[in-house]
């Protein structure tokens, strides 16, 4: 791509306006639906002038905004940087030089599919998010990310054709569905259910001599045990189904393909992006499996990235990878060298387990098992079951918890009802603490925690003695390599 084509200042594409229309639309219903609803619940002749007025006044409010966003907003692309003017009475001006730039990103909604849009997203070390996005043609926004990745890095680009890694089947994505966080979909599904209570508790309050959510509780509380059952087992059939959904339209048309840049990572359906992560940003691995993926040999491996909270979040994505040849050709990329087995190794103490169960299960249940007996009846007999879930789960980390070493690299195993691994190069490791609760003092026992620049890793109740090794050792290595810090 030629830079003169971008050199002078141009607005977005004119179709960019439905796309800001739309986005604007959402925002301003989901600040007022519940005064929406309540319009729709009055009287008739309430209903039809309130009616009249949200459908003339937001519609026209949105075009308006949308219009004055699009003619206000304009960029250019030179051979140096990035440039962004926006704002009517308080005129703003960003300016991206392109070798600060740490990574671009193409997303499509599916309103952005309808218009033929992508948006184009560009991150920097010294923010927390993106900076700057810019809605192109979907060909001008490739175009424009290999021309800005190009001319951001600083290494030598040697001709490398693109070396294609992996992409799913739908078979890979219905076991990837199946096999996936169901706890993690209900938590979001029982939230947005309160939110809905809470948002229209008001509007209902006519209907409900007493507070929704509390006579839902009463009823449940009242339930038996079967009835109980029952609907706890209905609630996770449909947790199944919707993480099965989200999963499939989140990585359909999933491809990774190894670049001379980095890895250049696409998916997605309704809402697609692509996405490409650095080499040189990288910071940590890791990938982990649960007991079910274990059984078909599948993992999710994440790249641990250099940048802000926001930046971190745009790179991290979680990439499923179906046989171990595809795992060793990502991991052999971040370091060549991986040892099937180590020398040097080191376990949790027995006494993290024993603490554990103590603090977060026998504790509470003798706090709380009074209060429960006078409200839940015999139903409370259920917290007896809270120490034994917490000794499971302690005792299971204790029983994977396994830090090894070499001179080149950290690896570290834990986990409870899965399995998660994580490498680390001692270069990459930017500072190392070592903590102690007056217990552990006791016990010449430590916490290692270990910050990069992708993020923190903790070594729980290892001892002390080991700990303080493994900080010189690191330090070392910290000083005497080569490598420019990240």
């Amino acid at each position: 791509m030629s830079a003169n084509v971008w050199g002078e200042f141009k607005r977005q594409p004119f179709m960019a306006v439905g796309q800001i229309l739309f986005k604007t639309i959402v925002q301003l219903l989901k600040t007022i639906w519940p005064f929406i609803l309540v319009v729709l619940f009055r009287s008739d002749g309430e209903r039809d002038a309130a009616g009249e007025f949200i459908l003339i006044v937001i519609p026209a409010f949105a075009f308006i905004k949308a219009l004055v966003d699009y003619l206000f907003f304009k960029f250019r692309i030179t051979d140096e940087e990035v440039q962004v003017k926006t704002g009517i009475f308080s005129r703003k001006q960003i300016t991206l030089p392109l070798h600060k730039i740490q990574a671009v990103h193409i997303n499509q909604s599916w309103i952005q599919k309808i218009f033929n849009l992508s948006e184009l997203a560009f991150d920097t070390p010294g923010s927390g998010k993106a900076e700057v996005n810019i809605q192109l043609e979907k060909q001008d926004a490739e175009e424009v990310m290999a021309f800005v990745l190009k001319k951001s890095t600083t290494a030598e680009m040697a001709e490398n054709n693109d070396d294609l890694i992996a992409e799913l089947s739908f078979k890979d994505l219905f076991k990837l569905g199946l096999t996936s966080n169901h706890f993690e979909t209900l938590l979001i599904l029982v939230g947005l259910f309160l939110s809905f209570l809470n948002n229209i508790k008001d509007i209902v309050a006519d209907y409900f001599n007493e507070d929704l959510l509390e006579v839902s509780t009463n009823k449940l509380l009242e339930s038996s045990i079967l009835f109980i059952s029952i609907g706890v087992f209905a609630i996770l059939i449909l947790s199944v189904v919707v993480s099965l959904i989200r999963t499939i339209l989140a990585y359909i048309n999933f491809q990774i393909t190894k670049t001379a840049q980095g890895f250049n990572i696409s998916k997605g359906l309704i809402n697609s992006s692509q996405k490409l992560v650095p080499f040189e940003k990288v910071q940590f691995l890791s990938w982990k499996t649960n007991w079910l993926r274990k059984r078909i040999s599948m993992n999710l491996f994440e790249f641990h990235t250099i940048g802000g909270k926001e930046v971190k979040n745009n790179l991290k994505i979680k990439v499923p990878v179906t046989s171990e040849l595809i795992l060793q050709k990502l991991a052999t990329t971040y370091i060549p060298d991986i040892p099937e087995h180590f020398a040097s190794n080191l376990k949790v103490h027995p006494s993290y387990l024993y603490r554990n169960t103590f603090l977060f299960g026998i504790l509470p249940s003798v706090m709380f098992a009074i209060p429960l007996f006078i409200f839940a009846d015999e139903k409370a007999i259920l917290l007896l079951l809270l120490p034994l879930y917490v000794f499971l789960f302690f005792g299971l980390y204790s029983r994977k918890f396994l830090f090894s070493w070499t001179s080149n690299l950290i690896h570290i195993n834990t986990g409870v009802f899965g399995k998660r691994t994580v490498i680390l190069k001692w270069e990459k490791i930017q500072s190392v603490k070592i903590t102690q609760s007056l217990f552990q003092q006791r016990k010449s026992l430590a916490n290692l925690v270990i910050h990069t620049a992708g993020g923190t890793i903790t070594a729980p109740y290892i001892p002390l003695e080991a700990a303080r090794e493994l900080q010189n050792f690191a330090l070392y290595k910290v000083e005497s390599c080569g490598e420019r810090w990240q």
